[in-house]
């Protein structure tokens, strides 16, 4: 099992109404997530774990549940802010469930890559 890390940008996605709804069990627990525009040696597979950061804090932990899907429309996506979200233009999107949202969250520094790989 591989550890990754995902960076989501909170100028354009509004990650705080996402763990609120998912709290308050108004989120189904799936996200689609895109693979970003960079190329990969490794990609992430069904099962390995991924620790989402935002605003250098790591807000939740979820598991992968697909492969990446290449033109997968990324379906409308209400918690998206603004509409410009040009990592997903390739249109290459996996599902990730979320195991666990922090109330507390830990230090984590983002990246400028969507998908870093933290450890094997």
């Amino acid at each position: 099992m591989t550890v990754w890390q995902v960076t989501w940008n909170p100028k354009i996605y509004d990650y705080k109404r996402v763990i609120r709804d998912y709290r308050a069990g108004n989120h189904t627990g799936f996200n689609k997530q895109s693979k970003g525009m960079a190329k990969m040696k490794f990609l992430p597979k069904i099962n390995d774990i991924v620790h989402i950061s935002c605003n250098k804090q790591k807000i939740m932990t979820c598991t992968v549940v697909s492969e990446f899907v290449t033109n997968e429309q990324e379906m409308h996506d209400g918690y998206n802010i603004g509409e410009s979200r040009p990592h997903t233009a390739n249109n290459t999107l996996l599902m990730l469930k979320i195991l666990e949202v922090y109330d507390e969250p830990e230090r984590m520094n983002g990246f400028q890559r969507t998908w870093v790989k933290l450890a094997v």
